[in-house]
């Protein structure tokens, strides 16, 4: 079948603002296996690739979801059973159908959304696969390390012309969206500046749990974890969604200056901190860590707008208008977490714009390659500025003064080196302007 109604609405809007993809693909063509009328006259059903780590949560959102009415949890993929049997003992019983592979659901069929817990070197490979056998997918973030991959898989949804979204589900959240409403009707107007800061503590347990955990590539595939990249990219997400001049499409890093460190013995980065300026005149400063120690604190997010400026934390927004007045917002009984699973139904059965879309993950992606194109090489942090720190068996690395130079970093929207920290290394502005491939020059 064609593009979809509401994916066309979203690209002619993606056109009008002047977006700067540029993909440049060879004509293809695909054959695609239709299943969208299904999805629409007999209800949605999903299937859930995993049954541990992350995939537990999509498996709780299905359930959710079932539970409302708004869909059904039809198949799952388990690929070591010996771990999971209570697991797929209550699933045989409830009627869930079980597969050793996704190759094996793919051709079974049954099912309209298949959602990818997995890890980020196969977000790209599988969602296409998915989508050119004729199935709609929820892929969980960040999208991927490298925005060819992200131009790839664009291709593939308007080639395929199924519907694809990104597990950000912060953008569903209600004082997200709320925001996005006031920037945008000139409330709070444009957002002059914007500070982001987390620390965010992880254990050796943390770098251990999976082969890509903390790399930069895996099997040949830009993977670029870090905590920018993986565990609070749903914060810088927001940023480009909010600082666009448009409802659903993103801005994009026109310039991006980044010191890039780590305290673990990992091949990427564990601390960052960004200095972003972005295609609508935004400048963000971002600082986050996995390696500050002490209690897991943030993300705060602080505006400079027009007419006002916000103090956000996850659930709350504080707005402080220019003319005196103030305004309090929560997410109350926003459920941000289904907030994707609800989008994706509404989108197949009504048409409703998606949210999370692919280009919004790809402005992600691209201020990440931005990121590493500025700072090249992972500096080490010193030992000597390292404590390890043992908590409920699990051990930590804590870098020395790191919790106070995150605050300072993005309350004095400052990178470390222009600090004066000891450790710390200059980098470069890097220049976003026509970047189509990382790394750059490869």
């Amino acid at each position: 079948m064609g593009v979809s109604v509401h994916e066309r609405r979203q690209r002619a809007e993606l056109r009008s603002w002047g977006s700067p993809i540029e993909l440049g693909r060879a004509s293809t063509s695909y054959d695609v296996l239709t299943n969208e009328d299904e999805a629409v006259s007999g209800g949605v059903k999903f299937g859930v690739v995993g049954l541990g780590g992350y995939a537990r949560s999509h498996l709780e959102s299905a359930a959710e979801i079932e539970s409302d009415g708004a869909g059904t949890l039809n198949a799952v993929v388990c690929i070591d059973p010996e771990n999971h049997t209570d697991k797929l003992a209550e699933f045989r019983q409830k009627g869930v159908r079980i597969f050793d592979d996704l190759d094996q659901l793919i051709e079974a069929g049954g099912v309209d959304v298949i959602t990818l817990p997995i890890g980020i070197h196969d977000h790209v490979r599988l969602s296409t696969k998915c989508m050119k056998a004729g199935y709609h997918v929820l892929v969980e973030k960040p999208l991927c390390g490298a925005v060819q991959d992200a131009n790839d898989l664009i291709d593939a949804r308007d080639r395929t012309g199924k519907t694809i979204l990104i597990g950000y589900q912060h953008l569903y959240s209600q004082t997200i969206q709320e925001l996005k409403a006031r920037v945008m009707d000139g409330r709070l107007g444009k957002i002059r500046i914007a500070r982001l800061k987390a620390s965010w503590p992880r254990s050796d347990s943390y770098y251990s749990r999976n082969p890509w955990a903390g790399t930069r590539m895996r099997d040949g595939i830009w993977t670029l974890d870090s905590p920018i990249n993986n565990a609070l990219a749903h914060y810088l997400t927001n940023i480009f969604f909010l600082a666009s001049s448009s409802a659903y499409e993103p801005c994009h890093a026109s310039t991006v200056q980044a010191e890039l460190y780590r305290a673990w013995n990992i091949e990427n980065l564990d601390t960052a901190c960004l200095r972003v300026q972005t295609d609508t005149d935004t400048t963000a400063l971002i600082a986050m860590s996995h390696a500050a120690g002490g209690e897991q604190w943030g993300p705060i997010m602080d505006l400079e707008c027009e007419n006002g400026t916000v103090s956000w934390m996850t659930g709350l927004a504080d707005i402080s208008y220019s003319n005196g007045e103030s305004e309090l917002i929560d997410d109350g009984e926003s459920r941000m977490r289904t907030g994707p699973w609800r989008n994706m139904v509404r989108a197949l059965e009504d048409g409703e714009p998606i949210v999370s879309t692919l280009e919004v993950g790809r402005a992600q992606t691209l201020c990440i390659n931005g990121a590493h194109e500025s700072c090249p090489d992972v500096h080490d942090i010193p030992q000597d500025e390292i404590d390890t720190v043992t908590h409920s068996g699990s051990k930590y690395l804590v870098v020395k003064g790191l919790q106070e130079l995150l605050h300072t970093s993005a309350d004095e929207n400052k990178l470390f080196s222009e600090l004066g920290v000891g450790w710390s290394k200059p980098s470069k502005i890097f220049d976003m302007a026509g970047y189509s491939k990382f790394p750059a020059g490869d």
